[in-house]
């Protein structure tokens, strides 16, 4: 079994050693693994340092928030970890997740994470419809033009050729020929 100290900060202006001093009177054994990274970005060092992590290791944070930005990234990390027998304790926080109380607050993050993703797809829906409604076209531009459509439309109905000879000659592919000839 062995210990790993994971601390992280935001921007070159700021310093891993608050959270290293803090950590190492703790645990003066441990292995220190540090990196500047925002929380919006990767972070390879801790990346590789969860790859080696083997059952038993104790990943030792200062804070939740070291290890991500949003709940589901911190959550799916937990999780994995757990999942490998490797042990995750959060000083600030003061809980270790391989304790009861540690596997509670794991279930609740899980609830909170999926509330989150329902009310952003629910977000993401309402704002979907409130622009339809105003008449805006949601979704990729169109790049083929209504000329282009119906030319290959009038090859298949008015000049018999297949949809895969009209859409070749008309520089569309197949099925958005098909689709328009079921919709025009």
């Amino acid at each position: 079994m062995a210990e790993y100290l994971y601390c992280r900060v935001s921007t070159d202006g700021q310093s891993v050693d608050p959270q290293t001093q803090m950590l190492t009177k703790k645990y003066p054994g441990a292995q220190i693994v540090s990196e500047i990274a925002s929380g919006a970005k990767a972070r390879p060092m801790l990346k590789a340092l969860v790859e080696q992590l083997q059952r038993g290791d104790v990943l030792i944070i200062a804070a939740l928030d070291r290890l991500g930005r949003k709940t589901t990234e911190i959550l799916t990390l937990i999780e994995e970890l757990t999942d490998r027998g490797v042990i995750l304790r959060s000083e600030r926080e003061f809980i270790d997740f391989a304790s009861p109380i540690g596997k509670m607050v794991t279930a609740i993050l899980a609830s909170m994470a999926e509330l989150e993703r329902s009310m952003i797809s629910d977000r993401t829906k309402a704002g979907i419809e409130s622009a339809r409604a105003k008449g805006k076209i949601i979704g990729r531009p169109r790049t083929i033009s209504d000329c282009t459509i119906r030319a290959g439309i009038g090859l298949v109905r008015e000049k018999g050729m297949t949809i895969t000879e009209a859409a070749k000659k008309v520089g569309v592919s197949y099925p958005v020929l098909a689709m328009a000839l079921r919709t025009k």
